[in-house]
């Protein structure tokens, strides 16, 4: 038996889901939740289908040299990045190329997974595409991927090796959607 009344209940409050544009200022942040989304190791996740070698040279630990590097690469007029804010904390990203009609990444921590981030992140990045008259995405996505992506309409189109950092190259779905 509760000793509390309801009436000092407070009711939950749900932090608000903030999409917007990827700054300079994300990079180390980005990065964390890339190697923590990558390294989770929940059944499903990216450590069901591949090795510990592939998971650390997909996203090497985050230190000084990889975000210098992150924020050396960084193009936005090139590659359109949008994060994802639940409350003050950055908890997902995603990416396009419009110039190769692709849908370059879509990440959320694990934490906050089930959640919609990563929906809302993808098809935010749809809309964009949209405005910028681009007619499909394609992508590589993860083997543990496959399914979320399908669940929004993506279809595959077999799989194919992706190249990462250091020479290795992972096996990936080739996607496609028409937008």
């Amino acid at each position: 038996m509760s000793t509390k009344k309801e009436s000092d209940q407070k009711p939950e409050v749900k932090a608000e889901i903030l999409i917007r544009k990827a700054g300079l200022l994300d990079a180390k942040a980005i990065l964390k939740v890339h190697y923590a989304a990558v390294h989770d190791s929940r059944p499903g996740s990216a450590l069901s289908f591949y090795d510990r070698e592939t998971l650390d040279c997909w996203s090497p630990v985050v230190d000084e040299e990889r975000v210098g590097n992150f924020i050396s690469c960084f193009k936005p007029d090139d590659e359109l990045m949008s994060v994802a804010l639940l409350g003050d904390k950055l908890v997902g990203f995603a990416s396009i190329v419009p110039r190769l009609n692709e849908l370059r990444s879509c990440y959320v921590e694990p934490a906050s997974s089930s959640n919609g981030i990563a929906r809302r992140l993808l098809l935010h990045l749809e809309e964009e595409a949209r405005q910028l008259r681009l007619g499909f995405l394609t992508l590589d996505a993860s083997l543990n991927a496959e399914s979320f992506y399908q669940k929004l309409g993506y279809q595959s189109d077999g799989l194919t090796r992706h190249p990462l950092p250091g020479g290795l190259s992972m096996t990936a779905v080739r996607m496609y959607k028409f937008l």
